[in-house]
């Protein structure tokens, strides 16, 4: 029996000027298909948000969630209305979608064979996803199929245009898979076995590329939001704007973390503290992990206080040290919790480690949780949460045919229970005080750019962290590639290189007790990275506020950087009839190297290539960061490890720095400033500053904008952009010209 299908977007009044949709009519045929795929129906109702950014709503979405429900704040309108109106990036009846028989949701979209498809969220095997199938499910993360801590549904294309399906459901992803027997424009037939005389036209492949994305999920309604854009950046930039903009963390927040053994008391702490300060390593935050609540496992967030005998006196003593407190927990509540009773009508049907899961889409729940958080950790200074556990394994987590007393389907639910948490921790916590928070999330999804949760993991490859940090760019996440244990001092100090080259720097000592100098061998250099790390705030909190306000991630994969070709290499297998009887050719990608604000180019050591490794520099002349000497220009290099990261900065590039090493934030208020030129032309830089720790810059517009110009012979002009807060740092009292 045909299904009646209403599409529920209104049919934008500026269709008339986008590019081969003047003739499409705000109607459709007003029915599914049976399930045959060929009688896959047109799209043509989308509703105009903003330049360049078109939406279409599928079916019903009443009892549907969008990701969008749950981002940190409205879009930035006036920001995406600066940017110019783009065409549409399909033509008429190119994008298409159909209700299948057994009530899925198919959507196909067309692409082009030669263009490359990036995204799909935090996937560690790299962020092209061309030739692909990908399961998006929140879930450990499997080596590729697109299970993983944040398997956001948005990608990317090379050609100028993004897609985001808004809806939180299990999606299945054919992307550039399946040719359609229907399709004129099929990869030539190649015989695998000819005769010796007779030509082919290519080498036979296993997976002939299809002209398609083809989509699938089960739910009632889909929500899908389509960008173009000038370039991948803008794409990503738009995408991040939508959902209110990037996260803008507190100034404390981009220090340094150090979390100690799960079942710390509070004289360990305090020693281990003690260390820090002796030794002279910079410390902003301090972990408490699971043995800091009196049950853990389900968790009932209430202070141990056989570990922990006045936990107000010790916060407080630590925030005169300037650090930071930062505690953890996973969601689901303990019967020895006293909001247990309270929360147990609030959750759903099934439980997690004997933990009820409460439901946080109502607000009498979020309101037991926050009220009970504030008294007992916000109110004696408690700075922020590692909120983990909800990632996934269907073994631990909910059935998908669990209950909410919300109505929200299991499904659903498990997609977005970290967004979810996120938003009523920021919201109905933090930003209700005015007081900023930087933490840390084990699950995130869509929408999520505007939160200042970092997702963390229990993979622990070098090499899968660095592709991680391309990987979360480009969907708006945050990723923090944590330090735990290492076989020897040189792993030591490349995993330490990379974690201070992130969103966010930390050592996770949890299980291993490890502290920065446990080797004994390389404590001078890590001391060093941390240092640098501490110098560079000004720089990285500047572009942290690019982020916020333009949608562009602070740290970022090349491919977003303009001048860079990916560079792919395609290594051609050889038949075998154990290991690859498919003759699939491999393709390395290049993500092991990324871009850290808007000038510096961090190459880590890693893994086999903890010796010596290969840079690819975009076009334009590149100089190294220490010495200023020029490295290449749009070229390869090779380069040996001499203990330091490897740096390398643009022509003109202007890098503001604290004249000194700090041991934390706190310190950094006031501090002198120097600026960094590098190359041969006049550049310039921008110093953002609030207080770095309130909304006022929101809600108040409290910042000040500093424009600084340098000259290749280090003339420097100061230009004030907006002067509505106190000046964070103190003054620019050098200019250091790094190119001689």
């Amino acid at each position: 029996m045909i299904k009646k299908l209403f599409l529920t977007a209104l049919c934008a009044s500026s269709f008339a000027s986008l590019n081969n949709l003047s003739a499409m009519q705000c109607e459709t045929k007003g029915e599914t298909t049976k399930g045959d795929l060929s009688d896959l129906q047109s799209v043509k109702k989308w509703e105009k948000l903003a330049p360049g950014i078109w939406k279409l709503t599928i079916g019903d979405m009443n009892d549907e969630i969008r990701y969008t429900d749950y981002a940190a704040s409205k879009p930035k309108t006036t920001q995406l209305n600066k940017y110019e109106a783009k065409d549409f990036p399909f033509s008429q009846d190119e994008f298409k979608f159909m209700f299948t028989k057994d009530k899925k949701i198919v959507v196909r979209i067309p692409t082009d064979k030669k263009e490359s498809l990036y995204g799909f969220g935090l996937q560690y095997d790299g962020i092209k996803k061309t030739k692909k199938v990908l399961q998006l499910n929140v879930d450990h993360w499997a080596r590729g199929g697109g299970k993983t801590h944040g398997p956001v549904p948005f990608y990317i294309s090379s050609r100028g245009y993004g897609v985001f399906f808004n809806t939180a459901r299990f999606m299945k992803f054919y992307v550039q898979v399946g040719n359609r027997k229907d399709d004129k424009n099929l990869p030539p037939r190649v015989d695998r076995n000819p005769p010796a005389d007779e030509p082919q036209p290519g080498r036979w492949d296993s997976q002939p590329i299809s002209n398609a994305v083809e989509m699938s999920m089960n739910g009632n309604g889909l929500e899908v939001i389509v960008f173009a854009g000038d370039s991948v950046l803008d794409i990503v930039a738009k995408y991040n704007l939508l959902n209110g903009g990037g996260a803008m963390p507190p100034l404390w927040g981009l220090g340094f973390w150090h979390r100690v053994p799960s079942k710390f008391n509070e004289k360990q702490v305090r020693d281990e503290i003690a260390v820090f300060e002796k030794e002279g390593y910079p410390l902003d935050v301090l972990g408490l992990e699971p043995g800091w609540q009196t049950k853990s496992y389900p968790c009932t967030f209430e202070w141990q206080k056989k570990r922990f005998p006045n936990p107000g006196k010790f916060s407080q003593d630590l925030l005169n040290k300037g650090i930071r407190l930062n505690l953890w927990l996973n969601p689901y509540i303990s019967p020895s919790s006293r909001i247990y009773e309270k929360m147990y009508p609030l959750s759903g049907s099934h439980m997690v480690w004997l933990g009820i899961v409460p439901d946080y889409n109502l607000p009498e729940a979020r309101k037991i949780l926050t009220d009970q958080h504030y008294e007992d950790h916000i109110k004696i200074g408690v700075s922020g949460y590692k909120v983990d556990e909800v990632d996934g394994y269907d073994k631990w987590l909910w059935p998908d045919h669990a209950t909410f007393p919300s109505g929200k389907s299991a499904e659903a639910m498990r997609q977005s229970y970290g967004l979810l948490l996120e938003n009523m921790y920021y919201n109905d916590l933090f930003k209700k005080r005015n007081v900023r928070t930087y933490g840390l999330i084990r699950a995130n999804n869509g929408a999520a750019s505007g939160y200042p949760f970092a997702i963390y993991s229990d993979s622990y490859n070098h090499k899968e962290y660095i592709t991680g940090i391309s990987a979360a760019s480009l969907s708006g996440l945050l990723w923090a590639p944590e330090v735990r244990s290492a076989y020897n001092g040189k792993e030591w100090l490349n995993r330490m290189q990379t974690a201070a080259f992130s969103d966010f720097t930390m050592l996770n000592a949890w299980a291993s007790g490890k502290k920065p100098w446990s080797y004994k061998d390389v404590a001078p250099q890590i001391k060093e990275v941390m240092q640098l790390r501490m110098s560079l705030l000004p720089y990285l909190y500047t572009a942290f506020s690019e982020y916020n306000r333009k949608g562009i991630p602070p740290v970022r994969a090349m491919v977003l950087e303009a001048g860079f070709d990916l560079k792919e290499k395609v290594i051609q297998t050889k038949l075998d009839g154990i290991k690859n009887p498919y003759e699939t050719d491999k393709v390395m990608q290049k993500t092991d190297q990324y871009m850290f604000g808007p000038s510096i180019l961090v190459a880590p050591f890693y893994g086999r290539c903890r010796d010596k490794r290969e840079v690819v520099l975009p076009k334009g002349k590149w100089y190294d960061f220490y010495t200023g000497k020029f490295i290449g220009n749009g070229n390869s290099i090779k380069i040996t490890n001499n203990g330091r990261t490897p740096l390398f900065v643009k022509n003109g590039a202007v890098i503001p720095m604290l004249t000194k090493p700090v041991v934390n934030t706190k310190e950094a208020y006031g501090h002198e400033l120097k600026l960094r030129h590098y190359g041969k032309k006049t550049g310039t830089a921008y110093l953002y500053e609030d207080d770095g720790l309130t909304f006022d810059y929101e809600s108040k517009d409290a910042h000040r904008l500093t424009k600084y110009t340098v000259s290749a012979d280090g003339q420097l002009t100061k230009e004030v952009v907006t002067n509505k807060a106190k000046p964070m740092f103190g003054n620019v009292i050098k200019v250091e010209v790094m190119t001689k």
